[in-house]
């Protein structure tokens, strides 16, 4: 029987269905392109996670990431053996299904079978610097947001003097000056009975 294989299939994140076959021994997962398993996606680090092949199977340990890596909803704490179904979480953005390529570990993998790949990175490591497009577009729609919440606070106080200026000036033509502010209404007052 020929040994067992596995792959790590995208389920939620940049690119659903994305395929990545674990063919070396050691597969670094991150940001950087310097990865074997390069995810675009800003929750996670630029160096992650790494799989390591050992005779139990593959095991999976976090590399100090800041998001954390999960497996099964339980964050890695240590080092840990993986087998065949189980959900790994990188952030809270992506999740990958762990799955055996072989005749008999196929009967054990879990789920729905997965859609086909849109799109499988070789081995090696990408030439393209195309992970680091997302990082940069989504840390561009933060700053305008944080300028236009600036712009109405100062607004509103700017609208809160106006307003305060406004009843001091009341206040103290009431006291000194009844009868500038009274005067023109007095009729409509003693038409009213007050």
């Amino acid at each position: 029987m020929s040994p067992a294989t596995y792959r790590l299939v995208v389920h939620t994140g940049p690119n659903p269905g994305t395929v990545f076959e674990l063919a070396r021994d050691v597969a670094m997962v991150g940001r950087d392109v310097t990865n074997e398993i390069v995810l675009g996606d800003a929750e996670i680090s630029r160096q992650h996670a790494r799989f390591t092949r050992t005779p139990a199977g593959y095991v999976i340990e976090d590399l100090g990431s800041t998001n954390g890596t999960f497996v099964n909803g339980e964050r890695l704490a240590a080092p840990r053996v993986l087998t065949p179904g189980d959900t790994i979480g990188l952030g809270e953005n992506v999740t990958l299904g762990f799955e055996s390529t072989s005749a008999e570990g196929a009967a054990t993998v879990m789920g729905a079978p997965s859609p086909p790949p849109r799109q499988a990175f070789p081995p090696s490591p990408p030439a393209h610097p195309t992970p680091q497009q997302p990082q940069v577009h989504i840390i561009e729609p933060a700053a305008p947001a944080s300028g236009g919440g600036r712009r109405w606070i100062l607004a509103g106080c700017g609208c809160l003097i106006v307003l305060g200026i406004c009843v001091g000036i009341a206040v103290f033509l009431d006291s000194y000056y009844p009868n500038i502010l009274y005067g023109p209404i007095q009729p409509l007052l003693q038409a009213i009975g007050f």
